[in-house]
């Protein structure tokens, strides 16, 4: 898929991964919508995405709540009269002891990282694909929940891998129904984001301990990994991920260790599977 001229929506759109990739994007001449709860920083990003000469549009948007979406949804339409890549980036990080669950913070998790990409799902892909042109879908999920499981970020990683499922039913879905529906499953290393709160300096000291456990993780910035984001929207890939080539592409290669800890997480969690061994291999 060419960038240029294409409309895209990113929800999350205002900070980390979202926002570089709407510059990145913007950079190539793409038109686009920006979604983000918190309308200061919204602005913001709507400067820096104009100053690169591109047309963008604004709106405040919940994806825990169906109507922000179906707003959203009907404001882009408005405003470019289609949509051809919708990123559907936005959510909440969360840790839990089930020993003691604290249900409001599963439900918070549900409602903006499950919930939320159902409601984009449901507001924005069939009106996609009744344009009857290439269109291209993404969810931004988790490694905590996905390559192993991060046990005390329980709501996070429960509700990221429930994304990779659901993504996953959608790629499904759109193959047997011979639909020009790209879906791709978007899986950041550690980067540097608003994830975590806005003090920036918390992730260093989350890739410091990392390493000292022996995941080898590097730490990257949003910019760094939105052309991880272009390429797999370029080359239409379901896994939109570090590889090595990209690593050394646009991290100079200093996250290899990110990708063997990957490879071998993986590798140990189909082990555990398939021998039925108890999970404490990829418990992270």
């Amino acid at each position: 898929m060419d960038i240029a001229g294409k409309v895209v929506v990113i929800t999350g759109g205002s900070t980390g991964i979202g926002r570089a990739t709407a510059e990145l994007l913007a950079s190539e001449g793409a038109r686009l919508v920006l979604a983000a709860r918190r309308t200061e920083r919204l602005e913001d990003a709507l400067a820096s995405v104009r100053a690169r000469g591109a047309e963008v549009v604004g709106v405040a948007t919940d994806v825990a709540d169906r109507t922000s979406v179906a707003t959203l949804a009907e404001k882009s339409y408005e405003a470019f009269g289609q949509v051809d890549i919708a990123f559907f980036n936005a959510g909440i990080a969360g840790g839990d002891n089930l020993l003691e669950p604290d249900l409001t913070q599963w439900t918070a998790s549900i409602d903006t990282n499950l919930y939320g990409l159902l409601h984009c799902i449901k507001e924005f892909v069939p009106r996609m694909v009744a344009q009857g042109t290439p269109c291209s879908v993404l969810a931004t999920s988790s490694a905590a929940g996905v390559h192993g499981t991060m046990h005390w970020s329980a709501p996070y990683a429960v509700t990221k891998n429930a994304q990779l499922s659901v993504m996953e039913c959608l790629y499904g879905q759109a193959r047997d129904a011979q639909v020009p529906l790209h879906v791709g499953i978007v899986l950041p290393p550690l980067t540097r984001t608003n994830l975590a709160g806005d003090d920036m300096s918390v992730w260093d000291t989350v890739e410091q301990n990392l390493r000292q456990s022996g995941s080898g993780s590097s730490l990257i910035e949003p910019e760094e990994f939105a052309h991880v984001v272009r390429d797999g929207i370029v080359d239409e890939e379901f896994w939109i991920e570090i590889t090595r080539e990209s690593s050394e592409r646009y991290m100079g290669g200093r996250n290899a260790g990110t990708i063997e800890h990957r490879v071998a997480m993986v590798n140990a969690k189909a082990a555990a599977m398939a021998d039925h061994l108890a999970p404490d291999s990829y418990l992270r």
